[in-house]
């Protein structure tokens, strides 16, 4: 992520105004040149600036292309399709799971509530969040009966724990509610989406480049996704599911594990090429042909900045990942490492009782899944207005997003995709599994001085709305020990441990060779087993 500093706000701001502009720009140009036309005069004579043909060619296919976001603004706005309903015993046993979890209810639910005083909510407002909650917002459907009741039951149970009761009626305050509220984007141009078809080529032609397979989706499924894949093309590889496509080295070893990969929001698996390279010739250089490590790297174009179909459901993710692990690595165990959103994904892979048990140890650099339940992933990643430089990069090139924004705001059901720590505590008592958490003290989305304090003390935070004397609004957790974890511990490579990296912000640990040497260092050791 870029480094906060005037120069770069500008810079980033001035980036995007133009990429902003550029289509409604192109739309007028087209409006004009049909406009004079039909009617010549409106050519203002500037009829040797309309009759371009170069312009004409570049900028028409635009002014279209920005007319279809019109549309396909409306088509992302769908309802979910949400998993299935929970039964009345599963959402009380969920609503007592998440009050287990939290330090102070009435900071919890402000947070929710985007930082409102307690006191504001009303009890109208706090039905619609709490459908949402446990409901996914389907209270009430045809059929159901009593869950009227049940959600007046909560509510009562809410108000209880509050210092001040609920106010009658909508209230002042709103809540956050994911895949229910509108999804918000930024439209994107053909310009845009031919540099990524450029990133997407150097991309795979630097994997191949580095002996690694690529396997492609079909090519019913490649034409499917915005924009082209020529370089798809260059693999005779075929993905063995239909949802997915992936990078490849060969496992052959019979006494290390096979490595398991998932990037996060950005534009695919790029900026890992040189992390995964360097794992590759820390794992095999020097090994016989017979003791090769193999990895797979899982490429999800739903949040690489791609135009495709909706992603996966959880169920469905999980059933195609262990065809992937399977039919190149067999049925043994192997080690999981993700990134960012992966780290969602490696929480279904976790929570799954036929393939977690199968997870000799973990990786997770820059989780988003661990206190999930917490509204400040929600907040900063779709709520807080952009600032700093580094906010203004994510706001545009992650958040408004159309497909990633889609993703989010429709497929991110946060009691699938919540990291609890009894989980882990389960997976590693009962299935011997190693987890490392990598986290950034000064990541923009996560606050990581909290999923610290929870991983290595069981500390529960307050999330807790922060605005500075410029204005500037940003979801914390505040923590409740009385010391701070010992930042500098050794890592051993056992049990739940934690590689904490001072001054370091979302991603930025991928950027120094020496910081993904340390990365690489857990991994090797982890692929040895236990």
């Amino acid at each position: 992520m870029l480094k906060d500093s005037p120069g770069n706000r500008w810079t980033i701001r001035s980036v995007i105004s133009i990429l902003q502009a550029y289509g409604p720009f192109c739309l007028a140009y087209t409006i004009w040149v049909l406009a004079a036309r039909f009617w010549q005069p409106l050519s203002f004579g500037r009829d040797r600036f309309l009759n371009n043909y170069v312009l004409w060619s570049l900028w028409a296919p635009e002014a279209v292309f920005y007319l279809f976001f019109v549309g396909y603004n409306q088509y992302i706005q769908r309802k979910a399709i949400h998993p299935p309903k929970r039964s009345p015993e599963e959402r009380r046993a969920l609503f007592s799971k998440v009050r287990s979890e939290i330090y102070d209810p009435a900071v919890f639910l402000s947070g929710w509530f985007r930082g409102s005083p307690v006191e504001d909510i009303g009890r109208e407002e706090l039905r619609r969040f709490t459908d949402w909650a446990f409901w996914d917002g389907r209270a009430g459907e045809v059929g159901e009966k009593g869950d009227a009741d049940e959600i007046e039951e909560y509510i009562d149970k809410m108000e209880r724990m509050m210092p001040k009761g609920f106010l009658e009626g909508p209230g002042k305050a709103r809540s956050l509610r994911l895949t229910l509220d509108p999804v918000e984007i930024e439209p994107r141009t053909l310009l845009w989406y031919s540099l990524i078809m450029l990133v997407d080529t150097f991309t795979i032609s630097l994997f191949l480049k580095n002996g690694f397979e690529y396997h492609r989706r079909t090519l019913p499924r490649l034409a499917a996704v915005f924009p082209p894949r020529p370089a798809a093309l260059l693999t005779r590889h075929v993905s063995v599911v239909p949802d997915f496509s992936y990078v490849l080295r060969r496992h052959t070893s019979k006494t290390r594990l096979p490595i398991v990969f998932i990037h996060g929001i950005g534009v695919g698996l790029l900026t890992h090429v040189t992390f995964l390279n360097e794992l590759h010739r820390a794992l095999n250089a020097g090994a016989s042909e017979d003791d090769q490590v193999g990895i797979v790297a899982i490429e999800v174009l739903q949040i690489s900045s791609r135009i495709t179909t909706s992603i996966p459901r959880r169920v469905e993710f999980v059933s195609q990942l262990t065809n992937i692990i399977n039919h190149h690595f067999g049925t043994g165990r192997f080690v999981l490492a993700s990134h960012s959103y992966g780290s969602v994904m490696s929480t279904h892979v976790m929570n799954d009782p036929h393939l977690s048990p199968r997870i000799s140890a973990t990786l997770l650099i820059d989780p988003v899944s661990i206190l999930l339940h917490m509204p400040d992933v929600a907040y900063n990643f779709t709520v807080r207005p952009p600032v700093r430089a580094n906010e203004w990069q994510l706001w545009y090139f992650a958040s408004k997003d159309p497909q990633i924004a889609h993703t989010l705001g429709r497929y991110f059901f946060w009691s699938e995709n919540v990291l609890w720590r009894d989980q882990i505590d389960h997976l590693m008592v009962n299935h011997n599994m190693r987890l490392t958490a990598s986290l950034g003290s000064d990541d923009l989305i996560v606050k990581t001085n909290a999923v610290r304090a929870y991983l290595a003390e069981r500390d529960l935070p307050d999330p807790v709305l922060v605005e500075d004397v410029t204005g500037h609004k940003q979801m914390h957790l505040r923590t409740h020990m009385s010391r701070n974890p010992e930042k500098s511990k050794r890592w051993r490579g056992s049990g739940l441990e934690v590689l904490w990296w001072d001054g370091y912000d979302h991603a930025a640990v991928f950027d120094i060779r020496q910081d993904r040497a340390k990365l690489v260092e857990v991994l090797v050791e982890y692929v040895k087993g236990t």
